[in-house]
């Protein structure tokens, strides 16, 4: 008997360490459901923030990935090179920028306009 393909829904991967702020992970996941695109949160093992989001942009259908650790939030395009991400933002960063980030993958995603990651 033939096995089904494994059918997988259209998200953008967010992988993050242990270490990672979550309420940083919250805002980030906020802009992108401001956005109404869907994401997979999964906490990984090792790694760091840029690693994890090449990782997280591979895996994605929608090429789109986002890492996070103690010292970063970097959002990644699997078209890129591994060491230029689109975005860097510090783990420090306030909510508005995190949520901002958040939102440009989202907006990466639906081929918007990307919204500006200056610090306010």
């Amino acid at each position: 008997m033939p096995m089904p393909h494994e059918i997988r829904k259209p998200m953008i991967h967010f992988f993050h360490t242990a270490q990672a702020n979550r309420q940083v992970l919250r805002e980030v996941e906020l802009g992108m459901e401001e956005e109404s695109i869907p994401w997979k949160l999964d906490q990984m093992q090792s790694g760091n923030a840029l690693t994890l989001a090449w990782e997280a942009a591979q895996s994605s259908n929608l090429e789109v990935g986002v890492g996070a650790d103690d010292q970063w939030i970097v959002l990644h395009y699997s078209k890129l090179e591994k060491d230029q991400p689109l975005f860097r933002i510090s783990a420090q960063a306030g909510p508005a920028q995190a949520r901002a980030l958040g939102a440009n993958a989202a907006r990466l995603v639906k081929k918007l306009p990307l919204k500006a990651l200056d610090r306010r």
